[in-house]
């Protein structure tokens, strides 16, 4: 079992090193999913490796975002250099990445980031095929589903425990991007999550409550009441969220959580009260119970809460404080009144005021003169009074921050996470002195000095005091003299020996540990790859004629594609709204298809969760029976089930899989997928450059509302149905409804049959403007998504599309409808 740290910083990696990590995550200043944190140095990187692997423990660099084809040549020197400096493991989004690693810097392990969004058996099996040997699953996951793919999986699981959550899928969510450029993908997610919005059903009414904002923003993971149970399950390593945390909340965290493991998963309660009293925003289990749900949401307050420590109340202008615990001087306390209203107040010199009656209690004050450290007892009654009458208010007191937080350590002179050694010195008179160090595993080195001859003190001999001392000064290193052996006879050891004999021996014990270390890594091989999937690559070859592909959720829009001219139709998959398809409905659509002479493509869902498995592969089933001219896939565990299913037939690659580069494009082309569809984040010029480089049409999502984020929770559940998926009474089934932001601006909002969000955008995709630059770009396929559009909209589109791309109608002007359409990120990059 490993306990996994984050580190934004040197200081958090010092904190997470010394708190008892067993593992360290951090990225590089280059492609990683934290930009905005301070992030490591190629020179920090290699000492944070060195001190890291002298205490056994290991280091994976996030190399987690995805990566264009102009930053290709940067990215394999980079990926060449982690090698080099030692890093244990690559944590990996982007197939390119995996890909080049295996061929620049093969000794690098590969750990498939949670914005793979592997939700089930069938993508860690995948991803096992590609060589990669440890796979972090999505958070929305169950402990059942947990538990079932651990004991089935042959790479090792890796599972959030505590930390900031996302409500949309990793990997999955375009909202930062489409709003603002900054995307999740690329490690700039500006959380418009996090922002207030109001639910706004038919008749234009918000249904959440004024004070209840926050209805997109999660509270935090904390998983520690089910630590035996993730333990049990066969988990190999618990990670925790904090990249961008201060190093106090590193080292209290980690620390907690290294008790709880040590101690098998036994959870105290000074260890849920160390937890409360880091940087939380309130905590939840909901994914792990499988209770998603309005509980799970800061509705409130969408900021660090704290830890509760009492109630306050409102008497003649004074803000009365009814404490469980003490507070000092410095420390910043939170007071959430019920209507939502935040006010913040620091206990400082003036607080509280005198002594005085109130209600016939005596309320305690800080005396004047008291020192800061002295903290005043707890269960008490506390008078705060302020000149700004906003600050004054009730509510529940939460614990925000302490004061006098523990300073930053810079260096490993008070670093307390160190080997023990005991020093051997020994010589005869006239010989040269040798000093041997043996750690308590037992492994040793034994190193001289050949500008001395030990001789007979003169005078006084020196000291085993003296020679302690000397040996003893390993302030900067991560050993810890434990005792020291030495001859008895008056011997004189001057000082410059025995520091030349320390250091030599501190040097030649750091390279024994290291060498050991690498040992171990040439021993953990990665698992072989296996890409020989039975696909027909053949089926779908670039055509000299770009082709408009209709994606289609309804059997009347697969009939008015067809009537507008489509050449290929998409169905299937995520279907907008609640109830499910009949199994039939497959065999229907490819009938009408074969008839009218179309290609028909019938695409997996975005997301199939473990527990669904049995479920989706059912109506996989009846998907192949129906036989398709094409399968297109979400998710690349789909890959496997097709495989087990004896499917033979032509597979592509859909937008979710994020195809971002002529890189992942070779990859999907040599696990015989037919075709892709390019991430609806690069832009014109990149989808040229794929296009160029590809043997495998390239496909552009041109038309249609894109989808922004899709969700295990569910806003109009939560706040216009019942609060929770059980026995949720469908509200989604009897009204339409939208997301309206502080800007006035509407994100329509709809449900799938497996119960999940979709949050569309605001603002319709459309591309009829730059048909002629994206068929100068090479664009062999243009797609419509036309799911839950009426009939007239999907024959009028097709058939402007096939006139636009056939020189028979002119690209209407580019600053047509400007004001209530999007371009995406077509001319627009993210960052």
């Amino acid at each position: 079992m490993e306990l996994l740290a984050p580190a934004g910083t040197w200081e958090n990696f010092l904190a997470a090193l010394e708190s008892g990590a067993d593992a360290i995550y951090m990225g590089g200043k280059v492609f990683n999913a934290r930009s905005h944190a301070a992030n490591f140095s190629s020179e920090e990187l290699q000492e944070a490796v060195r001190l890291a692997h002298i205490l056994d423990v290991d280091v994976y660099v996030t190399v987690n975002i995805l990566i264009g084809d102009a930053e290709i040549n940067e990215l394999i020197a980079y990926l060449q250099e982690l090698e080099a400096i030692g890093v244990d493991a690559i944590i990996v989004q982007d197939l390119a990445v995996a890909r080049l690693a295996r061929r620049v810097a093969p000794r690098l392990h590969l750990h498939g980031s949670t914005q793979m969004t592997a939700s089930n058996l069938g993508t860690v099996q995948f991803l096992e095929r590609l060589g990669f040997t440890r796979v972090v699953l999505a958070r929305e996951l169950s402990l059942e589903e947990i538990t079932n793919i651990c004991r089935a999986a042959k790479a090792e699981i890796e599972v959030f425990i505590h930390g900031a959550l996302c409500v949309c899928y990793s990997g999955q969510c375009l909202m930062s991007s489409f709003i603002g450029g900054r995307s999740g993908n690329r490690g700039s997610c500006a959380q418009p999550c996090r922002l207030p919005y109001e639910l706004i059903n038919d008749a234009g009414e918000a249904v959440n409550a004024a004070n209840e904002g926050y209805i997109m923003s999660p509270k935090d993971l904390n998983y520690s009441e089910y630590m035996k149970e993730l333990i049990e399950a066969g988990v190999a390593s618990f990670k925790v969220e904090g990249r961008m945390k201060k190093e106090s909340y590193v080292r209290q965290i980690i620390g907690t959580y290294r008790h709880i493991i040590d101690e098998a998963g036994e959870v105290t309660a000074e260890d849920t009260a160390r937890l409360a009293e880091g940087f939380n925003r309130g905590f939840s289990t909901a994914y792990l119970q499988n209770t998603t749900g309005r509980a799970m949401i800061t509705a409130v307050a969408p900021n660090n809460q704290g830890k509760e420590i009492g109630q306050a109340t409102v008497r003649r202008g004074a803000m009365q404080l009814q404490l469980t615990e003490p507070v000092q001087h410095g420390d910043l306390l939170k007071v959430i009144h019920p209507s939502g209203r935040i006010a913040y107040v620091t206990v400082d010199e003036q607080w509280p005021l005198p002594e005085e009656q109130v209600d016939g209690k005596r309320a305690k004050a800080i005396p004047k003169g008291r020192s800061k450290k002295q903290k005043p007892s707890h269960n008490s009654l506390y008078i705060y009074n302020d000149v700004r009458p906003e600050t004054v208010q009730s509510g529940r007191v939460y614990l925000a921050a302490k004061a006098n937080s523990e300073a930053k350590r810079r260096g490993l002179q008070e670093f307390t996470r160190k080997h023990r050694v005991y020093a051997y010195l020994d010589g005869a008179e006239d010989a040269y002195p040798t000093l041997t160090l043996m750690m308590e595993s037992g492994e040793a080195v034994t190193v001289t000095v050949d500008s001395y001859r030990v001789a007979i003190a003169k005078k006084a001999p020196t000291s085993p005091e003296k020679v302690r001392e000397q040996l003893g000064r390993l302030g900067n290193t991560l050993f810890v003299l434990a005792e020291v052996t030495m001859p008895d006879a008056p011997y004189m050891w001057p000082s410059s020996v025995l520091n030349e004999l320390r250091r030599k021996a501190v040097a030649e014990l750091e390279q024994l540990v290291l060498e050991r270390r690498q040992r171990k890594q040439m021993d953990g091989q990665a698992y072989p790859q296996d890409n020989d999937y039975s696909f027909a690559t053949h089926a779908n070859t670039i055509s000299e004629a770009p082709t408009v592909t209709v994606q289609t959720d309804e059997l009347e829009q697969v009939e008015a594609a067809l009537l507008g001219g489509a050449d290929r139709i998409v169905f299937g998959g995520d279907r907008l709204q609640r109830r499910p398809y009949d199994t039939n409905v497959y065999k229907e659509v490819v009938a009408l298809c074969r008839r009218a002479d179309v290609p028909i493509v019938l695409v997996t869902p975005r997301v199939v969760r473990e527990s669904e498995r049995t479920t989706y592969y059912e109506t996989l089933r009846h998907i192949v029976a129906a036989k398709p001219n094409a399968i297109s896939v979400h998710f690349l565990g789909a890959l496997e089930w097709l495989q087990a299913l004896g499917y033979t037939g032509a597979v592509e690659g859909d937008s979710s899989l994020q195809v971002f580069n002529s890189e992942a494009v070779a990859m999907l082309e040599e696990l015989g997928l037919s075709g892709v569809v390019a991430s609806q984040e690069a832009t014109l010029q990149q989808v040229g450059v794929m296009a160029k480089r590809s043997r495998i049409p390239i496909s552009c999502i041109v038309q249609g509302y894109t989808e922004l984020m899709i969700s295990e929770y569910c806003v109009i559940n939560a706040f216009a149905g019942i609060g929770c998926k059980t026995n949720c009474p469908a509200p989604c089934l009897t009204g339409r409804y939208r997301l309206r932001d502080r800007k006035g601006v509407e994100f329509p909002l709809r449900t799938d049959p497996y119960c999940r969000m979709h949050i569309m955008n605001s603002r319709e995709l459309d591309m009829r403007a730059y048909v002629p630059e994206l068929l100068r770009k090479g664009v062999a396929d243009f797609r419509i998504d036309a799911r839950q559009r009426n009939v007239k909209w999907v024959t009028d589109i097709v058939t402007e599309y096939k006139a636009l791309i056939a020189g028979q109608k002119q690209a209407p002007p580019k600053s047509a409808g400007a004001d209530v359409i999007t371009r995406g990120h077509y001319f627009k990059g993210i960052f």
